[in-house]
């Protein structure tokens, strides 16, 4: 569904001058980009055409439908390779108590795939930070499709961003006209709503933070493109209508090859008059008498086409996107008759784990921003005070992606080499659990060590009482035969 924000929103009632330039700018940026984004999405489903050259393919195949799914390959694969693994404040348990909670509140882990999955899609995912009823921390992440933002060179971040809220409805569906737009500023965030009538009017919610709390997360940015890059360049989309072209180029020939052209020489033209050509063909029984200078007709067969071409022309294709994309030619459709070993794989994976390594920068320079403004919002205070109060530290998991056996290995060399390694929540999670397990795990080791020192505790109380006794009842006799002696 195509969106399309009207320039209506910066018409709206109640926006002051200078904020109506401002929103007149980052509609005009979100338009600039939004076909763009279009064409990556379609890419993305297979929902692409295909883009024929004309040559091969007869036109009664013109209309063939075909897909290809190698631009969800080359972000799902690298997406499974970012997995987001919390929040962190070592030097400060409050601050890291209060950012689990934000996190487990705002499904942090979930969002956080999303966010990925739409940053190597597009080029970038947007981080907003803003302050529920309750004044609670309320983090959302936005596609380039539904947000825009105005880039500072000297400060890296947003001077400005905007993002739709929701869209109107017609009989309980949703269109592609949103009703609610939100435009964040440094001091203020602005409210742009539209009624039934289609009017528009603007209300303004201070935030406090002193900063624009929007964070970009993109892939692959430089000087020149601050919001990154998309995992979907022009090479990868060209590759993909060559390997669309080259699907559709085979099944043309493995028809052909199927069906091999055949030929008789010295027949008369009336020899097929009682048959069509099809019939002719596949005949159980296939009879052609001599022609009229008595000659006996000669049957012949074209050579069968090889599809070896065809075959190497999609593997060269399928090396071609490795290459650009950097993962291994396997995962487009190349498959060796032999297994790789662990070696050979992480190998073959090293190109796309130097550029998840990279993405992790960007993703965890964001995340812990949007951690800052999260507890700078809980607390009541501005991003600088927060900021300068709480070390705040964001955790992935080894994008490498190591086997359970390579883990432990390396976590009990850890232990060996650092005292009071072993058995820390660290410790557990490099040799493969999650969360949940670390904490099932810590639970247990804790009930299984108190378990002997309390029944120490008891053992002890009870030979302290039982001495007492003893010592009372000596205490007792001899009193009682000073007594006696002296009667």
């Amino acid at each position: 569904m195509a969106i399309s924000i009207p320039y209506a929103v910066a018409s709206a009632e109640g926006l002051s001058a200078e904020h109506r330039e401002t929103v007149l700018e980052l509609l005009n940026n979100w338009q600039s980009h939004y076909s763009g984004n279009v064409v990556r999405s379609q890419y993305y489903e297979a929902r692409n055409m295909l883009k024929d050259l004309g040559i091969a393919v007869p036109d009664s195949l013109q209309g063939l439908e075909v897909a290809c799914g190698w631009g969800y390959k080359c972000v799902e694969v690298m997406r499974d390779h970012v997995s987001f693994d919390g929040f962190t404040s070592p030097e400060d348990y409050d601050t890291e108590k209060l950012l689990k909670q934000v996190a487990r509140r705002n499904f942090m882990p979930t969002r956080v795939g999303k966010a990925v999955n739409s940053a190597l899609k597009y080029c970038f995912s947007m981080w907003v930070v803003t302050s529920d009823e309750e004044g609670h921390a309320r983090i959302s992440a936005y596609p380039p499709t539904l947000c825009t933002g105005i880039w500072d060179d000297v400060g890296e971040c947003l001077s400005a961003g905007m993002w739709v809220v929701s869209f109107a409805k017609e009989r309980g569906r949703k269109t592609n006209r949103p009703d609610w737009v939100d435009v964040m500023l440094d001091d203020c965030l602005i409210r742009l709503r539209a009624d039934g009538d289609g009017r528009w009017s603007a209300d303004y919610v201070e935030h406090g933070l002193g900063i624009v709390p929007m964070f970009v997360m993109p892939y692959n940015p430089d000087d020149d493109r601050p919001f990154g890059v998309s995992r979907i360049n022009s090479e990868v989309r060209w590759l993909i209508d060559c390997a669309m072209r080259a699907s559709v180029n085979e099944e043309v020939a493995a028809a052909f090859a199927a069906s091999t052209q055949k030929y008789l020489l010295g027949t008369d033209g009336d020899a097929f008059e009682d048959k069509t050509k099809w019939s002719a063909f596949i005949g159980s029984i296939f009879e052609v008498s001599m022609n009229s200078e008595g000659q006996i007709p000669q049957f012949g067969q074209l050579t069968q086409p090889s599809m070896q071409p065809m075959t190497e022309h999609f593997s060269n294709l399928c090396k071609r996107m490795s290459a650009a994309t950097g993962i291994h030619a396997g995962q487009f459709g190349i498959v060796g008759d032999n297994p790789s070993s662990a070696d050979a794989i992480y190998l073959e994976n090293s190109p796309l784990i130097l550029k998840c390594k990279s993405f992790i920068k960007e993703a965890k320079a964001a995340l812990s921003r949007v951690a800052v403004a999260s507890v700078a919002t809980e607390l009541g205070k501005s991003y600088a005070e927060a900021e300068e109060a709480c070390d705040v530290s964001v955790s992935f998991l080894n994008p490498a992606m190591p086997t359970l056996a390579q883990q432990t290995d390396s976590s009990i060399k850890l232990a060996s080499a650092v005292d009071g390694f072993a058995g820390t929540p660290t410790f557990w999670r490099l040799n493969g659990l999650d969360d949940d397990e670390v904490r099932n795990v810590m639970s247990e080791i804790r009930r299984n060590v108190t378990r002997p020192v309390a029944f120490d505790v008891i053992s002890a109380a009870s030979q302290d009482q039982a001495k007492t006794a003893q010592d009372q009842a000596k205490t007792a006799q001899n009193q009682a035969k000073t007594a006696a002696a002296n009667d």
